[in-house]
């Protein structure tokens, strides 16, 4: 007799889906699917009144919708997040499970090149002269062909196995990444919904309800840097004022051929998604991350040695370059998914920032450029959302342009580049008209 090794074969993901994990999913898509059509309503709505003329009327009518409308975008990342739960505990239960199928799978290998050994220690008069007959002997060879062929296909789906393990926890990894950026966008559609209500309360206070005097104040409202503060509160906390994010978006933006607006509401929405428990964790005075622990380390940690060594070693070029010591200078905290290391306003990785530097000290004259002064940063980002679609200055090109930002995919179509992206585009649109 011989040790039987078990062949585990590859577990596809569904299987591990339960059946109340189905039911509640199809309940969440119709919820989802309800919740975007509402939305395409609200958003049809507001352009229609937006390119109508600024009357008193109008604008009240357009914060209201405006109001409804980030209510509504709440509503939907709740749903969202809820979704990416689901998905997040199905990863996490196929990993559960296929790695003690992998463990078992690997005791029973290493019974078996245990017992192969055995065969191994004999010569063959030895293994003759343990078996009664010519027959008992013959067989015995048959039974150690049989398991060195067990063995062989036994080690060739291990490796399956563990390619299948890996494929799964890089999936588990996207998702659990997702689900960090749905939760801080949803902190940010908080924040605009808040300042909608306020934005509106202000304007009624002013005008007292008349016509003549909301057209004063529109006739100065382009002059007032105020009413740009309400809409870069995110990064004015990095430390950039409105008047300095202003210009240098400005500039950024005519070099690489991009709007304005569009450029500062992405970077508005960039920085905004990376509040973590109200304290900024990234930007240009505030990152809280070091090299070492939040980017180098964490890669090692991942299993990811080569990408731990190329962004430590653009790390170290960036920071040679400009004469500044690499344990000083502060990058983007590890967050619960995934790793940091992200630098400056644009939060560019190291090995990204290399891809643009060149292109930004052409544009700049600072050469080397640097991830952490605005105006490097800012044009970096810009020549980054020109080359990804923004440059046509269309909405199908600026949406692809903050779907690469995101997830280095013009087409990605997750829940998490979709709402990016429109949030970018909708904040756009309301910065344009103060601009």
């Amino acid at each position: 007799m011989i040790l039987g090794i078990a062949l585990i074969s590859i577990v596809p993901a569904h299987i591990y889906a339960e059946n109340g994990d189905t039911a509640e999913r199809a309940k969440l898509e119709q919820q989802l699917q309800t919740l975007e059509a509402e939305a395409s309503i609200f958003d049809s709505t507001l352009q229609k009144i937006q390119g109508k003329g600024r009357t008193l009327a109008n604008e009240v009518t357009s914060l209201n919708t405006e109001i409804k409308q980030r209510e509504l975008e709440i509503k939907k990342l709740a749903v969202i997040l809820q979704q990416t739960a689901l998905e997040v505990k199905q990863k996490s239960a196929g990993i559960t499970l296929l790695t003690e199928k992998i463990n078992t799978h690997r005791r029973g290998l290493a019974a078996g090149l245990i017992m192969l050994a055995s065969y191994d220690q004999d010569s063959a008069v030895e293994v003759l002269l343990k078996h009664e007959t010519i027959s008992d002997f013959f067989g015995s060879l048959t039974n150690l062909n049989t398991l060195q062929e067990s063995l062989q296909d036994s080690i060739a789906v291990s490796r399956q196995n563990r390619t299948a393990l890996e494929e799964q926890k890089a999936d588990l990894e996207s998702f659990q990444e997702d689900q960090q950026n749905l939760k801080a966008l949803q902190d940010v559609e908080r924040r605009f919904l808040a300042q909608k209500k306020k934005e509106k309360d202000e304007l009624i206070r002013l005008t007292k309800g008349k016509e003549a005097i909301f057209q004063q104040l529109l006739k100065s409202k382009k002059q007032d840097i105020a009413t740009l503060k309400t809409q870069l509160f995110y990064i004015e906390k990095t430390g950039i004022t409105a008047e300095d994010a202003l210009r240098f978006a400005d500039l950024a933006a005519k070099r690489a051929g991009i709007r304005t607006a569009f450029l500062l509401a992405l970077l508005e929405v960039e920085t905004g998604k990376q509040f973590e428990d109200g304290v900024i964790s990234v930007g240009f005075n505030l990152g809280t991350g070091n090299w070492q622990r939040d980017l180098y380390q964490c890669y090692i940690n991942l299993g990811k040695r080569s990408a731990a060594e190329a962004e430590k070693k653009a790390f170290f070029k960036i920071t040679g370059d400009l004469g500044l010591n690499p344990d000083n200078m502060p990058v983007s905290r590890k967050p619960n998914y995934g790793c940091g290391g992200a630098m400056g306003p644009a939060q560019f990785l190291p090995t990204t920032w290399l891809r643009f530097m060149n292109r930004v000290a052409d544009l700049t004259g600072h050469n080397p450029p640097s991830p952490w002064n605005a105006e490097d940063a800012f044009t970096a980002a810009a020549v980054f959302l020109a080359d990804a679609g923004a440059k046509s200055k269309t909405n199908a090109g600026e949406l692809a342009a903050a779907k690469t930002y995101i997830s280095g995919n013009p087409r990605c179509t997750k829940s998490i580049c979709r709402i990016y992206s429109n949030k970018i585009l909708s904040l756009s649109r309301t910065i344009e008209q103060i601009l």
